[in-house]
């Protein structure tokens, strides 16, 4: 595989200083690259006897074909482990710039197994790798290794990502981020690396990415560039960021649950005051980050840490979201699971279920700006009632009791969105992630109609609404009503769609907010053609697209050889009450627990899975190319 790729993947083990690299093509002609590499790493190497955070976990950083590339936001990494939180399946992407670099050192994979027996960090310089001693690192924030490492290393340019205090202290939610920014934020990731004693893995690679035909594939990626911007959603985007874009979503979908308190938030004015600049990842035309610099801190945001540390924990204190934000990035903690476990901790106060007996004293109101900035600080430090919030969600909940189970918002362990109720597809594609993230299945047109049916309940303004979506759900899902967010009609054809869809950029190495998920023009179609133009193999959209059915597959084969059944695709008890019937427009959007169970029985069918249990059929795994998984799960008796 002499272009496109890198053509190795390494493998380090930390226990024993192990140092081997072998050829990727033998996995990317199977499954192209990225998390469908990963996954199938992931499955032959750790099985269930290994819990996650045991030296025989290992984590995986893998890039794809595009990565690195002058493809536009050809920056994605995906990074893989068993995950401590949903015990099965732990994914997140990073983007910036270390996946490239990786690619240009000629890794397309890491493989870090083991556990070293005082803090390291990986030194990687082209055919050079070392374990070097991180001693003089640990306890150090995700805002000083970086220079720390590049000063070492001598070397301004060496790319890092890192775990911060949480990650060393393996806060269930802890992340892996890269020193720009950008954050491998879900399934608990940092303090895999943590438990590892692995600190940082600073790259520097000096090989770039070949092209068979440099000229075509130079134009061809030029080309998808002036076509981005040439859209509206670019100059959206662009201009105004994730984080606005956002807030007017969440806004129309909070009114739609019958909560329009967050009226007096001010973004805009926040924006306008403290907005430093926009922040790309490596070949990114759009730079969707925001980049402030206030009193509190500086730092980069995206889109939902915004929402979450603002209305779940029904905090209009602008500052006060970014103070929290500017901490999770510094100490290296997901904000998004920090204001759920904050806001869960609340209406447990509010609700009398714990009182400051258990707070350490602290009166945990919704709103109050010193109970979520201590909560947060006691959770990173693991100081007392931190300690136990830090292992997560349902270890407290069960350490609690009280009836303290009831309200909590997770599937499969890992916190999800208050703003899902309304949301038929999502609800179905969150149930059946196999990170209790439904991100990848979600149905735009419902976001979209959201923001009309939040604002009104004249039902001709909303059929006018749907009206751009219906001819899309009618192609996608065999019905115009699938595009309703208030119907089920379509909605698991739509999920898998999307999922299949959305899932692409998962596989090449490319960013998700370039394509139709954010109303942006890149297709399989653009990917195809330039990877067979990069790689000098012909590449259909059919291979790709099999490329995501075969990770889906092998994902779901790893959840069922973990012991999970269709019993764990479900949502939490309350979203099916948390809507209110006094509002006219939703009255028909609260969905079920029965309706859920007929959406996964249609999802299975459609995926080729079995309806009574969850797990894909033996012929689904061998018609996908997967005869040795389908072998293993039927040997373990569970196909």
């Amino acid at each position: 595989m002499g272009y496109l790729w890198g053509g190795e993947i390494l493998r380090v083990n930390l226990t024993t200083g192990e140092i081997r690299k072998e050829p990727t093509a033998p996995y990317a002609e199977r499954l192209v690259g990225s998390r469908g590499i990963n996954s199938l790493l992931l499955y032959e190497t750790v099985g269930p006897e290994v819990r996650p955070l045991e030296p025989g976990n290992r984590l995986i950083f893998g890039t794809g074909p595009l990565t690195g590339t002058l493809f536009p936001g050809s920056c994605r990494t995906d990074v893989l482990a068993k995950s401590p939180v949903t015990g099965a399946i732990g994914n997140a992407s990073i983007g910036g710039y270390w996946g490239p670099e990786l690619k240009f050192a000629g890794y397309d994979h890491l493989v870090v197994e083991g556990k070293a027996d005082r803090p390291v960090y990986l030194a990687i310089r082209d055919e050079t790798v070392e374990i070097r001693s991180a001693e003089s690192l640990w306890g150090k924030d995700c805002f000083e290794t970086p220079g720390a490492l590049r000063k070492e290393i001598g070397d301004r340019r060496v790319q890092t990502v890192c775990i911060g205090p949480a990650g060393e202290r393996q806060v269930l939610y802890s992340t892996i981020n890269s020193s720009m920014g950008s954050v491998a934020a879900r399934t608990g990731l940092g303090a895999v690396m943590g438990s590892k004693n692995l600190k940082a893995i600073a790259v520097r690679g000096s090989r770039g990415v070949q092209a068979a035909d440099p000229s075509a594939f130079l134009a061809g990626c030029e080309r998808l560039h002036q076509l981005i911007r040439s859209t509206p959603m670019y100059h959206e985007l662009h201009t105004f960021g994730l984080t606005k874009w956002q807030d007017k979503e969440y806004r129309a979908i909070y009114s739609m649950m019958g909560e329009p308190w967050a009226e007096s938030l001010r973004l805009q004015e926040f924006m306008e005051t403290n907005l430093y600049k926009r922040v790309g990842c490596f070949g990114c035309p759009v730079s969707c980050m925001d980049s402030y610099q206030i009193s509190q801190g500086s730092g980069v945001v995206k889109c939902s840490p915004y929402a979450d540390l603002t209305w779940d924990l029904r905090n209009p204190d602008l500052l006060v979201f970014w103070e929290v934000m500017v901490m999770c990035q510094r100490y290296g903690v997901d904000a998004r699971s920090m204001a759920n476990v904050i806001a869960w901790t609340m209406e447990l106060y509010e609700r009398g279920i714990i009182t400051e007996d258990d707070t350490d004293g602290l009166p945990v109101k919704y709103g109050s700006k010193e109970a979520i900035l201590e909560m947060a600080r006691k959770i990173i430090q693991r100081e007392r009632i931190g300690d136990l919030l830090a292992d997560g969600l349902v270890e407290a909940a069960q350490r609690i009791g009280r009836g303290s189970e009831e309200y909590l918002l997770h599937s499969k362990g890992s916190p999800i969105d208050t703003h899902i109720p309304p949301l038929r597809g999502v609800s179905l594609a969150t149930a059946v992630s196999a990170t209790g993230e439904g991100i990848k299945g979600c149905i735009v047109s419902e976001f979209g109609t959201a923001l009309t049916i939040g604002q009104t309940q004249d039902e001709a303004k909303i059929q006018k609404a749907l009206e751009r979506w219906q001819e899309n759900a009618r192609q996608v899902a065999g019905s115009p009503q699938a595009a309703d967010p208030r119907l089920n009609e379509g909605k698991a054809a739509y999920v898998r769609h999307n999922e299949d869809q959305n899932g692409l950029g998962d596989i090449v190495g490319v960013c998700t907010w370039m394509t139709a998920f954010m109303g942006l023009p890149i297709n399989v179609e653009h990917m195809a053609e330039l990877i067979a133009i990069g790689s000098g193999t012909p590449t259909s959209t059919e291979r790709l697209f099999q490329a995501v059915a075969q990770t889906r597959h092998l994902q779901r084969a790893y959840e069922i050889r973990e012991g999970m059944t269709r019993a764990q695709d479900i949502l939490p008890q309350r979203f099916y009450q948390q809507i209110k019937p006094e509002m006219a427009a939703t009255s028909r959007v609260a969905l079920s627990p029965e309706e859920l169970e007929r959406l996964k029985d249609e999802y299975y069918q459609l995926r080729g899975w079995d309806v009574q249990t969850g797990a894909p059929r033996r012929e689904t795994l061998e018609r996908a190319g997967l005869p040795e998984v389908a072998a293993d799960l039927a040997r373990r008796g569970l196909i």
